[in-house]
């Protein structure tokens, strides 16, 4: 009895253990909407999977076409730029073993491939890829590993083969890529994503065209090896060299036919390139944005919509003490002191409009709300600018640092300094050809790295472009708009900055205007235009909306607040103007962006044919759609109607640009102008026809009563 109960609490505490550790998994579905994390997990490990898997195969080709060990016949420089060698028959279990591991690569790369193109489910076709790819280094390892103890190169002559040394770097990748895949399950398991790689269609044709890259070396390295005479681990080397533009010179084509067919084969391999480095920039630049920038915006901008206390919840406390910015609360002393000389006089219409307090008020909170969002811009941009800087700077030191050190261990007679100096030239692709790699360890490894480090440091230095080039270009415009074409108003605007020569400037075309005969006055041309410069001085709008903005008036914010309400055929010109007005915008091809009051009027012109709108539609952002002052997004068939500007929904958080945004919202807006008049014309003609009817119907009633 005592037995079969001590059994009966191990499978208990068995059973609960179990179900502990199966509570750990949450395995989700292969479609959701729930969020996803561990970003790197589930898009940069499964692409870095695929593109770097072909490069593994390569190198397990090369191990399987060519001897591992070789005999050095002559030590003066050959065709291929190093000792002359030549290859000695390996025993053919090790060729078996070899052909294995290939096979397995091979597959285990077709199984990842039909997982992106979602041909076979992910729980069985990933840890199909994980299984072979751990396979495949294990074969190459035992047979490099039972070929130095059984079969070594015996002699001061014979060394291993490039083959030999490219086995060893195939089973290094694909112990690394099948280690990064297995972070990617346990990232299903935990469910942090769904089960499928969350790749975009630009994602996988980065694939695709990293394929067709190496897929062109080994054809490129099949033809060169005949044409050149030189072995087949040569002439991938003389093609990665070829396509990647480095051109040492070690490796050249002697023969017309060879030099014929570079012609082709260089000008296809580097547009084959510059569409990997394309895809690689631009997928960096999405998962970097995706990843970091709109988390870091986010971030900032909760900061800030925490800190943020809406006049509704002061209004629900009792008191307008803390719910009111400094701002609004100056204003309304202003608006309700009956003593005060400039009160505003505000109509039913504007309290009701805006929960009781006038509109200038709770368009002066809007635009607080407003320049904190365009704070959060400017600084993310800033932080974006740094931030690529410092990435591209630690993984160019990296790739420099680390690829030299192997180099000058496997190139015997290089410093690390001449390492140094090697990677360098290699990776800006200057190629001078003083240093070029001769061991046999070197050779393949460089092609590995090259592959690798030089697309990406071309990319990063790309990134760069944000940052260094963007204020580079930036210096010398404003050198160029100072000292050789200096624009209209440019030095005025730089003395009108300094009080004592601003002063001694009026004084003298004072003088000058008094010596032609002119009175002295406030609206002299040289003084209105220095107070439209003082009124169009706003950082956020660039000079070229400056001057387009001169056909546009520009009203404020007490100006909007008293406009009256437009007519529906005034709004709807209006709209027609306005929407001519940012296609322009967007067609510059510049990065607009709007000022508070600009966005007031578009706001207007969007939220005018809202159908549920019980409000002024002539109101700001959050004087549409009741009483509300902070509105939540609203969409329905005719698209975005409110938003707040510090919360999710707001258009600074778009991944379109300002104009982009505001063009969709006017188009929208003009849908349904056209789908009210529609209506209206349909209930008029409805109504007109039960007046007909109603009045037949009288007529026959006059009628009988006559009879």
């Amino acid at each position: 009895m005592r037995n079969g109960s001590s059994d009966e609490a191990t499978k208990a505490d068995q059973a609960s253990l179990w179900r502990r550790f199966k509570g750990n998994f949450q395995m989700r579905p292969p479609e959701d909407d729930e969020p996803q994390s561990w970003w790197i997990a589930s898009t940069a490990i499964p692409l870095v999977a695929a593109a770097a898997g072909p490069l593994a195969n390569v190198m397990s080709i090369v191990a399987l076409v060519m001897p591992w060990r070789s005999r050095i016949i002559s030590r003066s420089t050959g065709p291929a730029g190093n000792w002359v060698q030549e290859g000695y028959d390996d025993p053919h279990w090790s060729t078996g073993m070899n052909a294995a591991s290939l096979v397995c690569g091979v597959v285990g790369n077709i199984f990842l491939l039909l997982n992106f193109t979602q041909a076979v489910r992910y729980i069985i076709a990933l840890p199909v890829t994980i299984i072979l790819w751990f396979l495949a280094p294990a074969i190459l390892c035992a047979a490099t590993a039972s070929l130095h103890i059984y079969a070594p190169p015996v002699g001061p002559d014979d060394v291993y083969s490039q083959a030999y040394w490219s086995a060893v770097i195939a089973a290094a990748l694909y112990f690394l890529l099948g280690v990064l895949l297995m972070i990617n399950m346990l990232g299903y398991f935990l469910g942090r994503y769904p089960q499928h790689f969350s790749l975009t269609d630009d994602q996988r044709t980065l694939i695709l065209q990293m394929t067709a890259l190496v897929a062109w070396l080994l054809i490129g390295a099949a033809i060169f090896q005949r044409v050149l005479g030189i072995s087949f681990a040569d002439a991938l080397y003389f093609c990665d060299i070829t396509v990647l533009t480095l051109g040492f010179g070690d490796v050249t084509a002697q023969t017309a036919t060879g030099k014929g067919l570079i012609w082709p084969y260089a000008v296809i391999g580097v547009i084959m390139l510059g569409l990997v480095v394309s895809s690689i920039h631009r997928f960096a630049r999405e998962v970097h944005y995706d990843n970091v920038v709109r988390k870091h915006i986010e971030s900032k901008r909760q900061w800030t919509f925490d800190r943020t206390i809406t006049s509704k919840e002061g209004d629900s406390a009792g008191t307008t003490g803390p719910a009111i910015s400094a701002l609004a609360r100056r204003e309304s002393q202003i608006a309700y002191h009956p003593h005060h000389k400039h009160q505003p006089i505000r109509s039913a219409i504007d309290t009701l409009a805006t929960g009781g307090r006038p509109k200038v008020i709770v368009m002066r909170e809007e635009k607080d709300r407003f320049d904190a969002m365009r704070a959060i811009q400017y600084e993310t941009m800033r932080f974006r600018r740094w931030n690529d800087l410092v990435i591209s700077v630690i993984v160019f030191g990296i790739v420099w640092s680390c690829g030299a050190v192997v180099f000058w261990l496997l190139e015997h007679d290089w410093s690390y300094f001449d390492a140094l100096y090697f990677c360098f030239v290699c990776l800006l692709t200057i190629g001078y050809g003083d240093y070029t790699p001769q061991s046999n360890a070197g050779r393949p490894f460089f092609v590995f790295w090259s592959l690798v480090a030089i697309p990406t440091m071309t990319m990063l230095i790309s990134q760069m472009s944000d940052t260094v080039v963007a204020s580079f270009n930036h210096g010398t415009k404003k050198v160029a708009e100072v000292f050789i074409l200096p624009e209209a108003g440019t030095y005025r605007g730089f003395i009108a900055r300094i009080p004592f020569l601003r002063s001694a400037l009026r004084r003298h075309q004072e003088k000058k205007r008094v010596e032609r005969g002119f009175p002295i006055g406030a609206d002299t041309p040289d003084e209105a235009g220095s107070g439209d410069a003082e009124r169009n001085k706003d950082p956020i709008l660039s000079r070229s909306r400056r001057n387009s903005a001169r056909n546009h008036p520009q009203r404020t914010i007490e100006e909007l607040a008293q406009q009256p309400n437009p007519s529906p055929f005034e709004l709807a010109q209006q709209l027609a103007f306005a929407i001519r007005r940012v296609t322009e915008d967007v067609c510059s091809g510049q990065r607009k962006r709007y000022s508070y009051e600009e966005w007031v009027e578009f706001t207007r012109l969007i939220q005018f044919t809202n159908p549920r709108s019980a409000s002024n539609p002539s109101a700001g952002p959050s004087q549409s759609g009741g009483d509300e002052n902070t509105i939540a997004l609203e969409e329905d068939e005719y698209g975005v109607l409110n938003w707040d500007w510090i919360g999710e929904s707001s258009p600074m958080l778009a991944h379109q640009s300002e104009p982009e945004w505001v063009l969709d919202r006017l188009c929208e807006s003009l849908v349904r102008y056209v789908s009210t008049q529609e209506q209206a014309r349909k209930e008029r003609l409805k109504a007109a026809s039960v007046d007909e009817e109603m009045t037949l119907a009288k007529e026959r009633d006059l009628g009988i009563e006559e009879s």
